[in-house]
């Protein structure tokens, strides 16, 4: 019988955690046997791996006062996977890019798992919907000259959705981890989701994504940026 939506999303996103480990796990010992007789390794470098040097991240929203109503994430969940997503993003040299918003009249504060990596060259406040609305931020994007953009957030249905089908439109490759994202309600959220992939976005998590980006295991960076991800299980 087939799952609905949302109950096989959150299935996905309980086991994610203990199941990626676990394929890492015996992905990185593959890789450790493959290293001494140096075939495998060839094939690792060669058409597997994403290029990092086209890659950019936006986190959108993501402040302590706002991730605190999200339903579909847990909102501590929601802290350590976009904190993994930075910390990886930092070891590979991706550069990233924060938008806030204010709330209650004052300026927007990152949660704590991103502010060392946020400076104020590459942090933007915002009162417009969409982060592509605030020029600084589309020039800053642009500046990085990178057209793969992965969008980290909160809410779906605004912040992440618009940052998405604005960047698909202005030309960016767009890929969205499900688990750094959140949303107040999953009937909502659900068909932001479909609207990012119909408009040509990508979805995935933060796990497959940096596996997908440092796939050697064995040695650095995917030895470091291995042990930012797994400590999300």
């Amino acid at each position: 019988m087939t799952m609905p939506p949302d109950e096989e999303r959150r299935t996905l996103l309980r086991a994610a955690p203990s199941l990626a480990a676990a394929t890492l796990l015996a992905s990185f010992t593959s890789h450790a046997v493959a290293d001494e007789s140096g075939r495998e390794r060839k094939n690792v470098h060669r058409g597997n791996a994403t290029n990092v040097q086209d890659l950019q991240v936006l986190f959108a929203d993501l402040q302590p006062q706002l991730i605190q109503g999200s339903r579909t994430v847990a909102p501590e969940m929601l802290s350590a996977a976009a904190g993994a997503l930075a910390k990886s993003a930092r070891i590979l040299g991706i550069p990233m890019t924060f938008a806030v918003v204010p709330v209650a009249s004052q300026p927007g504060q990152l949660i704590p798992e991103l502010v060392e990596y946020a400076t104020p060259e590459t942090t933007f406040s915002r009162v417009l919907a969409s982060p592509f609305m605030e020029p600084r931020i589309v020039a800053r994007l642009a500046a990085n000259r990178r057209k793969t953009l992965v969008i980290a957030g909160f809410t779906a249905e605004v912040a992440v959705l618009q940052a998405a089908i604005d960047g698909i439109a202005a030309g960016y490759t767009v890929q969205v981890p499900l688990d750094a994202i959140g949303s107040r309600s999953e009937r909502t959220e659900a068909p932001a989701i479909r609207q990012i992939e119909l408009a040509g976005g990508v979805t995935s998590s933060v796990l497959s994504l940096v596996a997908r980006w440092a796939p050697d295991f064995s040695r650095p960076p995917g030895s470091e940026t291995i042990k930012a991800v797994l400590a999300l299980s």
